[in-house]
């Protein structure tokens, strides 16, 4: 903390004025202005050579002044903010506070003293403390935004968001045009997903700044937060126009597109960012599995290529290429490169998980499959897909009961998905319940009329 500069005591006396009264005889009293009494010469003589002390950096010999200041004059809140500056910068911080209190005794008011024994509890790394004295000077000066700013900052270190919040949101009210502390409620709304707050405190910062493009980027990740594909995509572009140095906009972009399965616009945009960006690898990564997903398996080996040769220690480029290979029956090239991926990422669930499905679809190293998949699930135990494999490979194992418990959780999480449907229709089938599995097939084409396999087993 900077040493504030010293401020000469002065001494206020009031004055008591009394009133009397005579019969039949009214007389006014017109009380004359309080005198103001000058601080005793010896404290003001002692308090000088204090403050001369410190500007000559001897923060001892300034105390010793100090002290003497207050034997002729004990109440003024001065002398005793000074001595709370040289004691903590002697690092003596509970003597600090003894001063620091003594000086609220005398006036429990004071502003300058309250906030020096906050900032002063905060060093001390009493947050409680330093948020009661921030209140009391929020509560006595409730129109000094920088009060309530330090309080919401100091709810935010604890932890309290609603009342950083409810800080925050006064501020707005009486100064809307404030960034800082819109910035800070989109923040704070985001952090406690209140998404409708968070979007409406951030357009009207965007309102403010609409050539900022961190503000557009906010803006268009809330909208993707909400489904709102339409404005997501609007404020997406801007930020990327605007900058499109930042390889985050075209990234997050892209995913919106990924996850509503618009596959051909993912790929239009990732295109024009590896234009922007061609050295950045998890873009050239993300491109083909976009291409993958397009089903144009050329060009997302190519994309993957070009993205390990930017980073060969990045799993993702591996899976899309051991998909591609498990898609098209190569199995050994599929087997190599998820062990590629493996020794980069052995914990990595994806890999796991789409290597055991290839080994249990192929009727090989059922129980190193199994040991695969069941460490996926310990890192995502609610992830639908790896729920299917294993419940798959207990299939393959003969394991049905197993497989049909697995299976139905799957369903449970994703009852949109054929393929899930079309392995339930399966061991229905196994356990020897032919009317559950023509059900089971019947729901797997709702999600997937065209697949032959599934009609060839209605059929028998």
């Amino acid at each position: 903390m900077t040493k504030a500069a010293k401020i000469i005591p002065v001494i206020i006396l009031l004055a008591i004025v009394g009133f009397g009264c005579a019969p039949q005889t009214k007389v006014e009293i017109i009380a004359e202005p309080a005198p103001v009494k000058e601080p005793p010469r010896a404290a003001l003589d002692h308090f000088i050579k204090g403050v001369i002390y410190d500007q000559q950096g001897e923060p001892t010999r300034a105390i010793s002044e100090y002290r003497n200041a207050l034997r002729f004059d004990s109440t003024a809140t001065a002398i005793y903010l000074s001595l709370a500056e040289d004691y903590l910068a002697l690092q003596l911080p509970d003597d600090a506070l003894s001063q620091l209190r003594s000086a609220l005794r005398i006036d429990s008011l004071d502003s300058r003293v309250l906030e020096f024994i906050s900032d002063l509890m905060v060093q001390m790394d009493q947050m409680d403390s330093a948020a009661f004295y921030l209140e009391r000077l929020v509560n006595d000066n409730p129109n000094d935004i920088r009060y309530r700013q330090n309080l919401a900052n100091l709810y935010i270190r604890q932890n309290r968001l609603t009342e950083a919040i409810a800080q925050l949101e006064q501020i707005r009210l009486e100064h809307p045009e404030n960034w800082e502390t819109l910035g800070q409620l989109s923040t704070l709304y985001i952090a406690q997903k209140n998404y409708d707050r968070a979007l409406e405190v951030t357009l009207q910062l965007n309102d403010f700044n609409p050539n900022d493009d961190r503000i557009c980027f906010t803006v268009a990740s809330l909208f993707a937060q909400m489904k709102k594909t339409t404005e997501a995509d609007s404020f997406f572009a801007r930020a990327a126009k605007i900058n499109p140095d930042d390889p985050r906009y075209y990234t997050n972009w892209a995913y919106l597109h990924l996850s509503q399965s618009n596959y051909s616009k993912a790929v239009e945009i990732l295109k024009k960012g590896t234009a922007h960006h061609p050295t950045a690898a998890d873009m050239w990564a993300l491109l083909g599995s976009a291409y993958q997903q397009s089903k144009q398996d050329s060009l997302a080996l190519k994309a993957c290529d070009t993205a390990l040769e930017l980073d060969a220690s990045q799993v993702g480029p591996y899976i899309t290429i051991g998909y591609i290979y498990d898609n098209r029956g190569d199995t050994d090239r599929a087997i190599e490169v998820y062990d590629q991926a493996l020794t980069i990422a052995p914990e990595e669930p994806l890999v796991l998980n789409n290597y055991a499905y290839l080994l249990a679809q192929k009727g090989v190293r059922l129980n190193e499959a199994l040991g695969m998949v069941e460490k996926a699930l310990q890192k995502s135990p609610d992830n639908a897909s790896y729920l299917d494999t294993i419940g798959w490979i207990y299939y393959m194992m003969g394991r049905y009961e197993l497989a049909n418990k697995f299976i139905a959780q799957a369903l449970a999480l994703d009852n949109k998905n054929a393929a899930v449907w079309d392995h339930l229709g399966d061991v229905y089938l196994a356990q020897g319940d032919k009317g559950q599995a023509r059900s089971a097939w019947l729901k797997a084409l709702e999600f997937d009329e065209k697949n032959i396999k599934i009609r060839e087993k209605l059929a028998r």
